[in-house]
């Protein structure tokens, strides 16, 4: 089982957190966004490998916005892609083949329009199909604050994430658009918006005085290739909103003690490639 962890935290030293989290769910790929300003690498790595035998590498963080730390030997990542909010590398895990991981913080809505978000999602879209024609598969895991919804332009088009909310759509691999195929993502974060969702509405909260108010969002999201959808299951998908004792919600939205970004945590059973190989 391959684990890997993604959460914003908003500039926040929030180490113990992060410690509990990888040690509790055994996260064997932490990415950290928003944390080389108040937390170095080396603090973090000091605190995840205190007392434990299985130790946390560092290697290849070039980027001042995405910090990556393994469980895995450091032959086994290789760095793909490394600029502004976009972060690629390959993992080679001692059991089962290579997953393309795609760590991304693309920029607020605050800053940017729709239309900037839409385009800057093609620019990134065009970025992993490069990487996985280095690498030369599409067993690819694209996690991160997107700060977009599951369903806004930027994610769901065709010339840009191409993220689906269905399976067996997504199990199609692409769709022809003006003559092009166009390759799908799978975007399983659909299933956890609203109160029916398992866990919190969102990974978001903000509440804005204008007409059109969604006070929950899904930024921080999953988005899978239709090759690694046999080793995925929804039970192993989750929004973190509990940490130990610690509720990160309050009655209204997400505490302010910590960051204003929930963490989310996805595990992916690949060894069974090897087993159906």
């Amino acid at each position: 089982m391959t684990t890997v962890l993604f959460w914003n935290i908003n500039k926040k030293r929030l180490i113990e957190d992060i410690v509990y989290l990888c040690h509790e769910n055994k996260v064997d790929i932490l990415i950290l966004a928003e944390a080389q300003k108040v937390l170095s690498d080396a603090e973090v790595l000091l605190a995840l490998n205190s007392r434990k035998r299985n130790k946390y590498l560092a290697p290849f963080n070039p980027s001042s916005r995405l910090s990556f730390f393994f469980r895995y030997p450091a032959e086994s990542i290789q760095l793909v892609y490394d600029a502004g909010g976009i972060a690629i590398r390959n993992i080679s895990p001692p059991l089962g083949f290579d997953v393309l991981v795609v760590a991304l913080h693309l920029p607020s809505k605050l800053y940017r329009t729709e239309e900037d978000q839409k385009f800057q999602a093609v620019r990134v879209a065009q970025v992993i199909q490069q990487a996985e024609s280095r690498v030369g598969h599409t067993r690819t895991l694209v996690i991160g604050d997107l700060n977009m919804n599951p369903f806004d332009i930027g994610v769901v088009s065709a010339d840009a994430f191409h993220a689906v909310m269905a399976q067996n759509i997504a199990r199609k691999g692409s769709r022809k658009v003006d003559g092009k195929a166009r390759k799908f993502f799978y975007n399983p974060m659909w299933g956890r918006m609203g109160d029916s969702s398992v866990g919190p509405p969102g990974t978001y909260y903000y509440s804005s005085g204008g007409y059109a108010n969604y006070f929950w969002h899904t930024f921080d999201q999953v988005l899978l290739r239709p090759e690694l959808l046999n080793y995925f299951s929804h039970d192993n998908l989750k929004v973190i909103s509990q940490i130990g004792d610690k509720n990160l919600l309050t009655d209204n939205g997400i505490s302010k003690s910590g960051s204003d970004h929930l963490p989310i945590i996805i595990k992916l059973q690949i060894e069974r490639i090897i087993e159906n190989d």
